[in-house]
């Protein structure tokens, strides 16, 4: 047995090695990489004076850096399905998009809601694409005209929302 391992392990080491004797394989040639768009996620979520405060409905406005962007589709300015991913199950979520200007970045309104309420805590995701060279981080992401609301339509208070940025 001890054999076999020896022969296994030999046969291993010969096959190892470049098999080139001109160079490195680069000719001198620095390997330069090829710039590409990155991706981001935005996680949505809400806090409240309670963790089982119950909401019913949800609408923000996320105004993104210049350099990041969501898919949109067509001219009607809504987002593809999977881009805004709703976290309470069941929900029906809905996001249009409004293209950068010269000095500010796109903005993205989130509308959510759930027939049977949802509780505070995680809310969405939103998947972004960043531009190559741009700098982002959770500071550049801005949310604002934040409301929740109750079964009849009427303003929560005391529900924030947060964001929490994901890159890669």
């Amino acid at each position: 047995m001890r054999m076999a391992w020896l022969v296994v392990v030999a046969a291993l080491l010969a096959g190892c090695g470049s098999g080139s004797k001109d160079g490195s394989g680069t000719e001198g040639n620095a390997m330069v990489p090829v710039s590409s768009p990155g991706t981001a996620r935005v996680v949505l979520s809400t806090q409240g004076p309670t963790a089982d405060t119950i909401l019913y409905a949800v609408q923000l406005t996320l105004r993104l850096p210049l350099g990041v962007s969501v898919p949109a589709s067509g001219d009607d300015g809504l987002l593809p399905a999977g881009v805004l991913q709703p976290s309470p199950s069941g929900s029906y979520a809905g996001a249009s998009y409004l293209p950068a200007t010269a000095d500010a970045g796109p903005l993205v309104q989130v509308n959510l809601s759930h027939p049977g309420g949802f509780t505070v805590g995680p809310l969405a995701t939103l998947d972004c694409i960043v531009a190559p060279g741009a700098e982002t981080g959770a500071s550049g992401f801005l949310l604002g005209g934040f409301s929740a609301r109750d079964p009849n339509g009427a303003v929560l208070p005391g529900i924030t929302a947060h964001l929490t940025l994901v890159t890669q």
